[in-house]
């Protein structure tokens, strides 16, 4: 129990480029509302494989989750993979496609929760936990339009 498996898709009106250079800096996120990055190690890749975040989120229902992620696998302007650790154990994958003037981003995330709590009211909480995440994943694609001045898709 207590393993999820989401996937997002957005349609965004600019370029891969733009796209990559605001999320595969972590660091400088600061559109995201109640979710926060702090590198907690830098590896030496030049392309960041390797590097240590640490990520807060305070959900809508007020609990907050903090774990720490790892970058796996990074292709510029395509790819990144990552692996986490803490509150939520599993791997994400970021996948962006230039597709005309647009591009698209793609977003799989396969988590299992380790808190005890969640653990144990997961059979009859699930669906909160789901909705939770799309609020937090709502809120993560607002600040990213709002910081590449889009709209909203």
């Amino acid at each position: 129990m207590g393993k999820y498996q989401f996937t997002h898709s957005w349609r965004l009106q600019t370029t891969a480029q733009a796209v990559w250079e605001r999320i595969s800096d972590f660091e400088a996120i600061e559109d995201w509302e109640g979710v926060t990055f702090q590198k907690v190690y830098h590896h030496g890749h030049p392309h960041g494989v390797g590097d240590h975040y640490r990520m807060h989120i305070r959900t809508r229902f007020g609990y907050r989750l903090a774990f720490q992620f790892s970058i796996v696998e990074k292709q510029e302007c395509a790819l990144i993979r990552l692996e986490a650790t803490g509150d939520l154990h599993g791997y994400g994958i970021f996948r962006l496609k230039q597709c005309g003037d647009c591009t698209v981003l793609h977003y799989y995330w396969e988590v299992q929760t380790t808190k005890p709590w969640m653990k144990w009211c997961e059979p009859w909480l699930r669906p909160f936990f789901i909705w939770n995440h799309n609020q937090v994943i709502y809120r993560g694609i607002q600040g990213l339009t709002q910081h590449l001045k889009l709209q909203l898709p």
